[in-house]
């Protein structure tokens, strides 16, 4: 774990935030739990499966792409996403620890 009394530097303080801002929103934390849950997607398995429509659906992707949290791969006409930050799968993991906790 973290030392106590060791403070943190200011670019990661700036660079977590920048992330958890992005990582502020219902449909974005479904996207990230989607692809922790079933690796990587097309647009069009992340709006069937969130149900959600696909002019929605490509903004966030495209929002979380360009934060880094997503990486995403072209092949012929279809993009690939998948989760390209690990701290954004770390925080994933301490929302579902909490969801256990919470039960």
């Amino acid at each position: 774990g973290a030392m106590p009394g060791i403070e943190l530097p200011n670019e990661l303080v700036e660079t977590t935030a920048r992330m958890l801002k992005c990582l502020g929103h219902p449909i974005r934390l479904r996207i990230l739990d989607l692809l922790e849950t079933r690796g990587e997607c097309t647009v069009t398995e992340v709006h069937e499966g969130l149900d959600l429509e696909q002019a929605v659906c490509s903004q966030h992707l495209n929002l979380m792409r360009d934060k880094g949290i997503l990486a995403r791969r072209k092949e012929g006409v279809h993009a690939y996403y998948r989760l390209g930050d690990l701290r954004a799968m770390k925080v994933l993991g301490c929302l579902r620890s909490s969801a256990s906790e919470a039960r």
